[in-house]
């Protein structure tokens, strides 16, 4: 694995761990957003649980995935600044600010499905070699 390959695991990972706190912190928004909260943490589900089998897997196609690594990383900085966002502007779902939350938590649900879409397709293509 080079480095750099390395970094953005790492960084990853380190994300993926921090972000636990942020998605807390905007749990009460992401209910009060109602049918778009919903799908995004049905959805989010379904990549935290992709996530932990692939931790439990240990298996390196994961870790030199340079791309699949990016795709995730860019990923919990988007959540990342949403929670800081919400949080610092004491952000709450309104009538003004609910197609805010709306169209953030679709934005998350749809770069979720892609980078399930992703891992699902390069693990089949893997397998096939």
């Amino acid at each position: 694995m080079t480095k750099l390959t390395k970094m953005f695991y790492y960084t990853r990972m380190t994300l993926f761990i921090i972000h636990f706190y942020f998605i807390f912190v905007i749990l009460n928004s992401i209910l009060d957003t109602e049918l778009f909260g919903y799908i995004f943490l049905f959805i989010y589900t379904f990549y935290i649980i992709k996530v932990i089998i692939e931790l439990l897997s240990k298996k390196d196609r994961y870790k030199n995935n340079l791309i699949y690594n990016i795709m995730n990383i860019g990923l919990l900085c988007y959540i990342l600044i949403i929670s800081i966002k919400i949080s610092v502007n004491s952000l709450y779902v309104t009538k003004i600010t609910y197609n805010y939350f709306k169209n953030n938590f679709a934005f998350l649900s749809l770069l979720i499905i892609f980078i399930l879409v992703y891992s699902f397709v390069e693990l089949r293509n893997n397998k096939k070699i």
